[in-house]
């Protein structure tokens, strides 16, 4: 990412809706699609500033990797000190088969080789461990965020599919997610990309919203697991897929 991005991400991960809310919807996949039965060897992937770490706790053990060196130093600021940092984008400096459960939420779309990526997360798991991705969804929603973000791409359900399938990794489940406010997000993004292309590359973690519309955008957001229990949603900015490995 842009590096301004972090010094955003760590003022704001606590309390702008859309991490708030993803947070919650991870920690109840995790609690109701993966049920754990004892504590879980956790790994977060591309753990940015530590705001996912902190709830990936309760599950047991966990530990962070970022290619960012200022991404790591904002995470230990928090107080989390089993966080490394991984020069190599492509390589997990972990030994084969340690963890229970991987995460890498909005990390894919960052790598250069999406599914030699998905084979190291194979290589870290245990035997019949999970990993849990998300990753933006519909190339034609491409937007200014992707490009401060620096994504190289989003994705069609099939495309991510296949890719984990080439990886040696089995889909568990797979559904969209922010579906309920994708009507308003996509004309705002478009409206949005038309002032600001040529002029400023930007996030939209950078709009900010006043704290009344901030806690409608979480409680519309969260709202989604009252279907993401028990089934999954047709649409939405994001696709996120429950994997095992074999």
């Amino acid at each position: 990412m842009e590096p301004r991005e972090y010094d955003l991400m760590y003022a704001i991960e606590e309390t702008y809706w859309w991490y708030v809310a993803k947070r919650e919807i991870v920690v109840r996949i995790i609690r109701h699609w993966i049920k754990p039965r004892g504590p879980l060897e956790i790994l977060d992937i591309g753990c940015g500033t530590g705001g996912n770490l902190l709830a990936l706790r309760r599950f047991g053990p966990a530990t962070g990797c970022d290619i960012s060196a200022e991404a790591v130093a904002y995470a230990k600021g928090r107080g989390l000190d089993d966080i490394v940092h991984q020069p190599d984008p492509q390589r997990l400096p972990f030994p084969d088969g340690r963890f229970d459960l991987v995460t890498a939420l909005e990390v894919l779309e960052h790598a250069g080789d999406d599914v030699g990526l998905l084979r190291e997360i194979g290589r870290v798991l245990k035997p019949g461990g999970v990993a849990l991705l998300s990753v933006p969804a519909f190339p034609a929603l491409w937007s200014v965020h992707d490009e401060a973000a620096h994504h190289r791409r989003r994705y069609r359900k099939a495309g991510l599919l296949g890719a984990i399938r080439e990886a040696g990794l089995t889909t568990v489940r797979v559904t969209y997610l922010d579906g309920f406010l994708l009507p308003l997000i996509v004309p705002v993004r478009w409206v949005r990309d038309r002032i600001v292309r040529g002029k400023a590359v930007t996030t939209d973690f950078n709009l900010i919203l006043p704290r009344w519309l901030n806690a409608v955008f979480r409680a519309v957001f969260r709202s989604e697991w009252v279907i993401l229990r028990f089934g999954s949603l047709p649409v939405g900015l994001s696709l996120c897929c429950l994997v095992r490995k074999p």
